[in-house]
């Protein structure tokens, strides 16, 4: 059975909000099944991109999500100068809060962007049955640059997931020391900020400027494998870089065909 689409839920409330999360959830199942032909999805990004608001700015959203790390970026390295020397041991928080990271955007990937949970349905509702059942994996490629808003979160999750390391900061200061809690702070704003220009370039034409890049062009072919509609919900969920996914072994397999329809998707508008 084809499931219909009659919008994303997200932004909806009540009875039309209830059908479109009945809607949503049976065109996953549709994806995971090998189902989604280039029509539905067509029809699922003419239905997204009709209800963009009208004030949208794709690079206003794009500025305000690179602004957050800069200003994180500027306020660390003001307040490190204030403090008094920076002891080599607390350089070491750098690539401890990497690991970190790395290892919690797999599971928010995994465990709420990829499963409906409570307080966090509206990332789920944008990300799995709007954003991957629009990018698959031969067809990953942005067409235009309102599509932005298809890709990056809201500016305000951005800066909402940097405000929530702040405790963490705070207890590193007092555990360790002033400057180990301020380049956690900063490593992990830039973290998450470089989490959303990443996965926006990881959707750049192939053949742009940005696409061409070699660690480009090699993270895009690791995240395109998770925009298979049949891998999407077990492999390959870190994004800026797998080493999540190669200690808990969800790298996916290689030999799977991608499960697409036969037709040769659109080219990309110059």
């Amino acid at each position: 059975m084809s499931h219909p689409y009659t919008g994303p839920s997200f932004g909806s409330t009540g009875a039309v909000r209830a059908k479109r999360r009945e809607d949503e959830k049976g065109l996953v199942a549709d994806a995971l099944a090998g189902q989604l032909s280039l029509e539905r999805r067509q029809r699922i990004r003419d239905k997204a991109l009709a209800e963009i608001p009208s004030w949208y700015s794709p690079y206003g959203q794009l500025t305000a999500t690179i602004g957050i790390g800069v200003i994180a970026l500027l306020l660390g390295v003001w307040e490190l100068s204030r403090l008094s020397g920076i002891r080599l041991t607390d350089y070491l928080i750098i690539p401890l809060t990497f690991v970190m990271a790395n290892f919690f955007e797999w599971r928010v990937h995994r465990d709420v962007l990829h499963r409906r949970r409570k307080l966090f349905e509206t990332l789920y509702d944008k990300h799995t049955p709007m954003h991957h059942m629009i990018y698959v994996e031969q067809d990953m490629a942005l067409r235009s640059v309102q599509e932005f808003r298809l890709v990056l979160i809201p500016a305000v999750g951005v800066l909402g997931i940097v405000v929530l390391t702040a405790p963490f900061a705070l207890a590193i200061s007092y555990l360790w020391s002033a400057c180990a809690g301020w380049l956690f702070l900063v490593t992990a704003s830039l973290y998450m900020v470089s989490y959303e220009v990443l996965h926006l370039c990881y959707h750049a034409p192939h053949d742009s400027f940005i696409g061409r890049r070699r660690f480009i062009a090699a993270m895009r072919t690791h995240h395109a494998r998770h925009h298979n509609p049949r891998l999407m919900q077990r492999w390959n969920f870190n994004v800026i870089f797998p080493l999540a996914d190669w200690v808990l072994g969800t790298i996916a397999p290689k030999g799977e065909n991608p499960i697409i329809d036969s037709q040769e998707a659109p080219q990309t508008p110059q």
